[in-house]
């Protein structure tokens, strides 16, 4: 045990011979070596080397005094615990030899040159940066969307009747290019076209607007959707079903060229816009009138709840609207297609070439409309409402329309009227209301600036497989109902009534690519005096269509 005991001692003598002065000199020139501040004494692995050598002389001076008090032989069953032989040498060797190949030496001296040459390729990186993300005006953003369409029809007996036989088809119902941008820091701009309906290509977005107004915030000048109704202000890359509701078409504004603002408060919980604009305007934005022809619009929203625990996944939109219009020469004819739309045009003339250009378009026809009326001027006043409480949206707006006529009558081909004294006035409402849930957990997103629906973003985008060749995504799902209603019947006006029922099933694929599965049940009523020819001889004449229509939408 003698024999042991010595070895054990000699060893630590020895390790302590060898490596407890070089260890602190190694700690000494590591703390002068590393300057400015950059190596703290907790993170230098020299300084927990010299703490590690102190302790071990100071264990090896109570051993020694142990070993000389005992009398007898001690028997040692395992080394101290402070001290585990060579694997305490070897970490410790490590550290230093890294720390001496590291190190400045008169063979390895510190490349002062390739460190200035390092710092300036830093600076000039830093340039480049700082150019990559400042702003270069004028700037251009290229945008474009295509929406297709497979559309089949199923009619009743007095649907054939009335409005004939409305074939199945397929169609582009939009495909638009853009491009967006800004001329300066305040002022921004847009161009787009249509090249898919008929009429095209035409001009949709056409404006300029100059931003940071006081009070009115951004002013617009150009064509563009008109501020009244959130179908109209929301864009329909974001809409729940393949068509707007059988609002739209008969009582909002839509686009027209004109001149306008709008604004938002600080906290963006209230926005106000507000127009004015030529109506009747052919696709390119041209119009021309005898007498008429101008109208308004106005828009407040308000978001008397929002959810800012939970990113915008709960909250309240309510909005009022006004649309003023005196349409061209006095002319309107309020009408509406069943919330389903497809066409294809019509072999036009034949030239020499022996190709028929583009002529007549076919397709499905209005199921309620007035025909032409001579009026003076109408004011349509709507209600907005949308709730979110996560998955689970709801969204509905009302309308009536003020048909200020004074018995006009329409002066032949010219379309122009004569009015004669006293007024009346026709009153035609209509709303809809719609509910949707996300089965996958999304909500619909909402933007606070424009008081509109916004972009749909999956959780998950849908994609076979992942990158480790497990199960991906399988993106957004959305069911939805929707009823839709429409009286265009009032004292001598005879448009008729509509109503409609739409289920629909979304697929939104990724935040840019979306397939919608849309069932519609309409069943419009016509009244004997105000049916179109071919109508069955009864005071009421109520059809029933079905309709079924597959979306595929891609935007950029």
């Amino acid at each position: 045990m003698k024999q042991t005991e010595s070895t054990v001692w000699d060893r630590i003598r020895t390790w302590l011979g060898t490596w407890s002065r070089p260890a602190l000199v190694v700690g000494a020139l590591v703390s002068t070596s590393f300057s400015g501040g950059r190596c703290l004494a907790e993170d230098d692995p020299f300084e927990d080397l010299r703490k590690r050598v102190e302790q071990l002389e100071s264990e090896n001076r109570e051993l020694r005094m142990v070993k000389e008090s005992q009398q007898e032989e001690v028997a040692f069953d395992e080394e101290p615990v402070a001290f585990q032989g060579s694997g305490d040498e070897e970490r410790i060797g490590q550290i230093v030899e890294d720390y001496l190949n590291k190190r400045p030496s008169a063979a390895n001296p510190v490349d002062m040159d390739q460190e200035q040459k390092i710092s300036a390729l830093q600076h000039n990186l830093t340039g480049v940066m700082d150019k990559l993300n400042k702003k270069t005006l004028p700037s251009t953003q290229i945008n474009g969307i295509f929406q297709t369409d497979a559309g089949f029809f199923s009619q009743d007996a007095n649907s054939l009747a009335t409005y004939g036989n409305i074939q199945d088809g397929a169609d582009f119902r939009r495909t638009r290019l853009s491009a967006k941008g800004a001329l300066t820091e305040t002022t921004n701009y847009m161009v787009q076209m249509d090249f898919a309906f008929f009429g095209r290509p035409s001009f949709t977005d056409v404006w300029v607007e100059q931003t940071k107004i006081p009070f009115l915030g951004n002013v617009r000048v150009g064509q563009w959707k008109q501020p009244f109704s959130l179908e109209v202000v929301s864009s329909f890359r974001y809409t729940t079903f393949a068509e707007r509701s059988l609002l739209f078409q008969a009582f909002t504004p839509f686009r027209h060229l004109g001149a306008g603002f709008y604004n938002t408060n600080d906290d963006q919980t209230m926005t106000w816009a507000a127009s004015g604009f030529t109506t009747g305007q052919d696709q390119y934005g041209g119009s021309i009138s005898g007498s008429g022809g101008w109208g308004t619009a106005e828009r407040v929203t308000f978001l008397p709840f929002w959810d800012d625990s939970t990113k915008g996944d709960g909250y309240l939109h309510l909005g009022v609207g006004h649309f003023f219009n005196s349409p061209p020469n006095h002319v309107a004819n309020f009408r509406s297609i069943p919330e389903l739309y497809i066409g294809q045009n019509a072999a036009g003339v034949v030239g020499t070439s022996g190709q028929a250009a583009p002529g007549a378009f076919n397709g499905t026809p209005f199921f309620a409309q007035t025909g032409n009326l001579g009026i003076r001027n109408y004011n349509v006043l709507g209600t907005e409402l949308l709730w979110v409480d996560g998955p689970l949206s709801v969204q509905s707006e009302g309308m009536v329309n003020f048909v200020n006529q004074s018995a006009g009558i329409l002066n032949g081909a010219a379309q122009t009227v004569n009015f004669a004294n006293g007024n009346s006035t026709a009153i035609l409402p209509g709303a809809y209301a719609q509910v949707g849930y996300f089965l996958t957990g999304e909500h619909r997103p909402y933007d606070r600036k424009a008081g509109a629906i916004d972009r749909i973003i999956p959780f998950h985008n849908f994609g076979p497989w992942n990158d480790d060749g497990g199960a991906s995504g399988m993106g957004a799902w959305e069911v939805a109902g929707r009823w839709s209603y429409l009286d265009l019947n009032d004292k001598n006006i005879r448009g008729g009534t509509v109503t409609d029922l739409t289920a629909g099933l979304n697929w939104y694929l990724n935040p840019f690519w979306k397939m919608q599965l849309n069932y519609i049940h309409s069943t419009p009523t016509y009244t004997a005096q105000a049916a179109p020819a071919g109508t069955p001889n009864s005071p009421f004449a109520r059809s029933t269509t079905n309709m079924f229509d597959i979306r595929c939408q891609m935007d950029f």
